[in-house]
């Protein structure tokens, strides 16, 4: 073969690999393309359905801080996740229909074999899903119900959490959890907790202010004074809204309860008192003709149980005792309770103590909150004795307006003692504040939060 025939044959193959060449150019060059168009589209059609899931309604979660004292240290309760491996207190998911309430209680049950009995609302966490949707998680302090507490008997059976979900549980002291805690919510709702301990404001007693389930209408059941005290709940609905009242006491550990003797109100406090076996007193200070003919009557029945308490004291929990800072005890170690300076009886406060806390004083055992039914026309008489021990930007929160509660709704009011020495208008030291000059210049029951139920 000739030079120029052997020169041709080189050329043509060098062009021919270069044709190759530039075809797997090509077509690498166009599956990036495809490729990044496949990305493009990805990323709008997630972002559609971020967008599409941020418009759905949050996710409802409730959990709760569950604290107790272990020698005189305030302690927490955490636990591990070994799915997203974070310290994080005991929460989860609502179920369809299920309040809040409950959801906090089932969920602490679930995850750490306790029951607990609900406290102050502490506030909630949000934060969005992989998915976009968004989370919203509510938190109440708690404490671990004592053993055959009231209200444990109306409480369905859990089943525990797997190890898979949780496989540690924990009691920490609050400077250890705040180093620990995985996540800020956690941290900025542990702070509100050691807050409320240090000015002596998570220890409280509650009461809760129930209006009665939905009743037959007078015009089905008759007009009349006597048609009016016996006239009883509506089949299924108002039932259901008792049953719903019996589930809310059960959460915060209702111990005793106040009813008008009127028959719906009994019958709407009927399932709690019949599944806790506990006896219901009636009130005829809180019926209807009392809110029209003896509002002063019925307003000093109410201030004599906010400023009492409790007349039922529970069994003091092992290693739970109240936080520091806490009034000394009165009469047999009982609650001080929420009285007034001076007033006798169980609970009375111990007018010549300085501060709470005083030496020689054994702590008080914690009591069980209460519960008072009471008719629509009561509770515009009864929000108004709320209001003066609260102060005016917590009053705000009360209902202002007819019909003031839905049937079978209630408000809960969270109550802590004052110091004797605030009650008497002297510091710590024992000095006369001024314009105290040793007289009673504040009730000696506030009312530190309160929530709708």
């Amino acid at each position: 073969m000739s030079l120029a025939a052997k020169a041709g044959a080189r050329s043509k193959q060098q062009a021919g690999r270069q044709a190759k060449k530039q075809a797997e150019q090509q077509a690498r060059q166009s599956a990036k393309k495809q490729a990044r168009r496949r990305k493009e589209r990805g990323k709008r059609r997630k972002k559609s359905l971020r967008i599409k899931a941020s418009r759905r309604p949050p996710v409802l979660a409730a959990g709760a801080l569950v604290w107790r004292l272990k020698n005189d240290k305030l302690q927490v309760l955490v636990v591990h996740r070994p799915r997203y491996d974070d310290w994080s207190f005991p929460k989860g998911k609502a179920e369809p229909g299920e309040s809040m309430v409950l959801t906090a209680i089932r969920e602490v049950a679930e995850e750490t074999g306790r029951q607990i009995v609900l406290g102050r609302y502490l506030g909630k966490a949000r934060r969005r899903l992989v998915s976009g949707r968004k989370k919203r998680t509510l938190y109440w302090a708690a404490q671990v119900l004592p053993e055959a507490g009231p209200g444990e008997g109306l409480r369905a059976a859990v089943k525990p959490a797997s190890k898979r979900e949780i496989d540690k549980v924990r009691w920490w002291k609050v400077k250890k959890a705040a180093r620990k805690l995985t996540h800020a919510d956690d941290k900025r709702l542990l702070a509100r907790l050691v807050d409320w301990y240090e000015s002596g404001q998570l220890q409280v007693h509650s009461l809760v202010l129930v209006r009665h389930a939905k009743a037959v209408s007078r015009a089905t059941w008759g007009y009349g004074i006597n048609s009016e005290i016996t006239r009883p709940l509506v089949m299924g609905r108002g039932q259901a809204q008792a049953r719903d009242v019996a589930a809310l006491l059960s959460a915060y550990g209702v111990g005793e309860l106040v009813s008008s003797p009127w028959r719906r109100c009994v019958d709407t406090l009927a399932p709690y008192a019949h599944g806790c076996g506990l006896d219901l007193r009636s009130d005829e200070a809180f019926t209807e003709v009392s809110a029209l003919m003896a509002p002063e009557l019925m307003q000093a029945s109410f201030r004599d149980l906010l400023e009492r308490g409790s007349a039922l004291d529970g069994p003091p929990e092992p290693e739970a005792v109240g936080p520091q800072g806490r009034e000394p005890a009165g009469p047999q170690g009982r609650e001080p309770g929420l009285a007034l300076a001076g007033q006798a009886g169980p609970g009375a406060a111990l007018a010549g103590q300085v501060g709470p806390g005083a030496a020689g004083q054994p702590e008080p055992e914690p009591s069980y909150p209460l519960a008072l039914c009471v008719h629509r026309p009561c509770l515009p008489l009864l929000f108004e004795t709320l209001r003066e021990y609260m102060g005016p930007e917590l009053a705000t929160k009360l209902p202002d307006s007819d019909p003031w509660l839905r049937p079978g709704q209630a408000v809960v009011v969270h109550l802590r003692r004052r110091p004797a020495w605030v009650q008497l208008g002297t510091t710590p030291e024992g000095d006369v504040e001024a314009g105290g000059g040793g007289d009673v210049v504040v009730k000696g029951t506030q009312i530190v939060a309160l929530e709708l139920h």
